[in-house]
């Protein structure tokens, strides 16, 4: 009985760090700690379809601070015969580790990104990526994050970096400096 109410205080500990409980759906607030339907997708899965590409949405807390994500690679992203791609594991560490601090309220964006590529990852393969906040020093986050074979203890990719926490007028400062990168004319002469 003690461990059943240690695991639900995590759990509620959880949903409080990541916002208004009541913003989540019926099934968060049961028995489980996943957690997906209040956060929005980025631009790039909203015109896709519902759900994130990576399939970094159904977290499950592992303590307050860090929580594992199941996913499988679709063979379409195989790099090698029936490997995974680096770029897709790439992809999802940064979806994986963005998406966490999205769940936990804070909007977020990646600053810095490393993976260390230890063992070949195969598709359509149940996987999990642990994601785990190691430092935060005030707007910039550093996270850890690794990815393995579900049921398998073993590393097969690692990764390590730095969020920052957006400013409100971030999208309008990129636009900006877009534009004005676009009506500058052009310094590149043919000589």
């Amino acid at each position: 009985m003690r461990a059943i109410r240690s695991s639900l205080a995590t759990r509620i500990s959880f949903w409080r760090q990541c916002g208004d409980p009541n913003s989540l759906s019926r099934r968060q607030q049961g028995s489980t700690s996943r957690m997906n339907d209040h956060v929005s997708l980025c631009r790039g899965c909203r015109v896709g379809g519902r759900n994130c590409r990576f399939n970094a949405d159904d977290f499950t807390a592992t303590g307050p601070d860090e929580a594992i994500l199941r996913l499988t690679c679709p063979a379409d992203f195989q790099g090698g015969p029936d490997v995974a791609h680096g770029g897709w594991i790439s992809g999802v560490f940064d979806d994986a580790l963005g998406r966490f601090l999205t769940h936990k309220g804070l909007l977020t964006v990646t600053a810095t990104l490393t993976v260390d590529f230890l063992m070949p990852v195969p598709v359509e393969q149940p996987l999990t990526v642990a994601v785990r906040i190691v430092a935060r020093e005030g707007r910039r986050l550093t996270m850890s994050g690794a990815l393995r074979l579900d049921g398998d203890p073993r590393d097969r990719a690692t990764a390590k970096g730095v969020w920052v926490e957006r400013r409100p007028d971030h999208f309008e400062r990129h636009q900006a400096q877009i534009a004005e990168y676009v009506s500058a004319p052009s310094d590149i002469s043919g000589g």
